[in-house]
C-alpha cells in the first residue's frame, strides 16, 4: 500500500485531488478516498491474508501455488481491461480512458494476489483445513473488507463515468 501511495503522491501528471473530472460533475478521486483502500486494504487485507499464510505455512503443494499464480495474473488482467474501459471513471490509477498511472500499475499485482489469497483461504476454510483464529481473523478482514466495499458503492465511488449531456 505504501509503494502504491508513493507511486500516487510521486506522479505529477494526476489531476488535483476531487477536481472535477472534465464533462462530469465526478470528482477525481485518490486512494485515500476509496473506503476499500483506507479501510479495507490497510486493516481488512491483511486479517483475510493472515488466513491464506496460516494455510501456506503449513505447506502448499506445487498446484494450489500454480493455481495462486494463475488467479492472480488472470485477476489482474481483467481488472487491467475493466479499468481501461471507456465508462471506468478516472482515478488516481486510471487518470484517463486507456492509460494507467504508476500507481494504477503498482496496483494490479496487489490486487490479483489479494483475490487469489483470499480464494485460496476461502477454500481452505471450506474443506476445513483452515479454522479456530486464524479462521476468525480471516472473516473479521473479510467482513471489514465488504462494509468498505458498500460503502465505496454507496458514496458512488465505483459508479460509471457520466458524461454530461449537452
Amino acid at each position: 500500500m505504501m509503494i502504491m501511495y508513493l507511486g500516487q503522491q510521486m506522479d505529477r501528471s494526476l489531476p488535483p485531488r476531487r477536481s472535477l473530472i472534465p464533462g462530469t460533475h465526478q470528482a477525481f478521486i485518490y486512494m485515500e478516498d476509496f473506503h476499500t483502500m483506507l479501510w479495507g486494504d490497510v486493516i481488512a487485507v491483511p486479517l483475510i491474508i493472515t488466513g491464506f499464510i496460516h494455510v501456506a505455512v503449513q505447506g502448499l503443494p506445487l498446484a494450489e501455488w500454480l493455481i495462486l499464480f494463475g488467479i492472480a495474473i488472470v485477476d489482474a488482467l481483467g481488472f487491467l481491461l475493466i479499468c481501461l474501459g471507456p465508462n471506468h471513471k478516472p482515478d488516481q490509477g486510471f487518470p484517463q480512458a486507456g492509460k494507467v498511472s504508476w500507481n494504477g500499475l503498482l496496483h494490479l499485482p496487489y490486487h490479483g494476489f489479494g483475490v487469489a489469497m483470499s480464494i485460496l483461504a476461502i477454500w481452505h476454510a471450506c474443506w476445513g483445513e483452515l479454522n479456530g483464529v486464524p479462521l476468525h481473523v480471516a472473516l473479521v478482514g473479510g467482513a471489514i473488507y465488504i462494509i468498505s466495499f458498500i460503502a465505496d458503492i454507496r458514496a458512488g465511488n465505483f459508479d460509471p463515468l457520466k458524461r454530461i449531456e449537452k
